[in-house]
């Protein structure tokens, strides 16, 4: 039963949050039973300053709990983010890519709670391998277009998904039908292929602004054609800039960017953030 030690403030919770491998489990009290994939079966909780395992490897523990994080690193990167959301780690489940490519293109214009996770359980419980979702009618599950349009993107993806290269497999994905820049660089952190892709997201433009660090989401039509470093946009495109800023810990900033944005920003609460004093938009 592998047991890890967590950095001091971590929190389990906070980190399962906003990650989509949070598709993969079903909180039971304060535990976590993985519904599908890899060690079906599985459960994690935090017990104080350790997060415990069972039915499951040290190695699939640590990116579950996001604890293979360089708490260091973030620290040096992005002091002010570090401090503020010590707790935050980042879940990421590389062994289950097609089940995270499910949750990402499920996500586009909806609600993550209340319509992704239940999504997600009742395909997860009909079929967790790629070769049976194929074979899914999934308007069974509801009339949505992003159902609707999750049997052709699966197919698509079946395709694309060996490619062994960052840059040609991000490519690849801008090839696939509905996916555009943000759903590929969710796909890319969340597998942990590239901890340094940074999904641009409102969120993301409001936190760069409010920072100092104003760009544009980036282009399907650019992406596809050009390597980042070779982009004719790369200038004004945020996703380059974080990448360029904070390396390997990008996505981890982009996490923290969404959980900025929608516990404090979002209610106003100017007063209980650290970042006041760097805020362009403070009061």
């Amino acid at each position: 039963m592998p047991r890890l030690k967590a950095w001091e403030g971590y929190s389990l919770h906070l980190t399962l949050a906003p990650s989509f491998a949070r598709a993969l489990f079903e909180r039971r009290g304060d535990s976590y039973v993985k519904i599908a994939g890899r060690s079906e079966g599985a459960v994690m909780r935090q017990e104080g300053e350790y997060v415990v395992g069972e039915g499951c490897s040290a190695e699939e523990l640590s990116y579950w709990s996001g604890l293979w994080l360089d708490r260091r690193l973030v620290e040096e990167k992005a002091p002010l983010l570090a401090e503020m959301h010590r707790g935050l780690g980042l879940s990421l489940s590389p062994y289950d890519k097609h089940l995270i490519f499910v949750a990402v293109f499920l996500s586009r214009a909806t609600s993550w709670e209340a319509n992704v996770l239940r999504w997600c359980r009742d395909i997860f419980s009909r079929a967790s391998t790629l070769e049976a979702l194929l074979q899914l009618d999934f308007t069974q599950l509801g009339r949505s277009f992003q159902l609707r349009q999750l049997r052709e993107a699966l197919n698509e993806y079946a395709g694309v998904a060996r490619a062994s290269e960052a840059g040609e497999l991000r490519a690849r994905l801008l090839g696939i039908k509905h996916v555009g820049p943000k759903l590929a660089d969710a796909y890319l952190l969340f597998t942990g292929i590239d901890t340094s892709a940074a999904p641009v997201d409102r969120h993301a433009l409001r936190m760069a602004a409010r920072l100092g660090l104003p760009g544009v989401p980036p282009r399907k039509d650019l992406c596809a054609r050009h390597p980042c470093a070779k982009c004719p946009a790369s200038g004004s495109c945020l996703r380059f800039r974080l990448t360029e800023l904070y390396g390997p810990v990008a996505g981890w900033v982009q996490t923290a960017f969404y959980m900025h944005d929608t516990m404090f920003c979002a209610k106003r609460a100017c007063s209980s953030c650290t970042l006041s004093n760097v805020c362009r938009r403070a009061p």
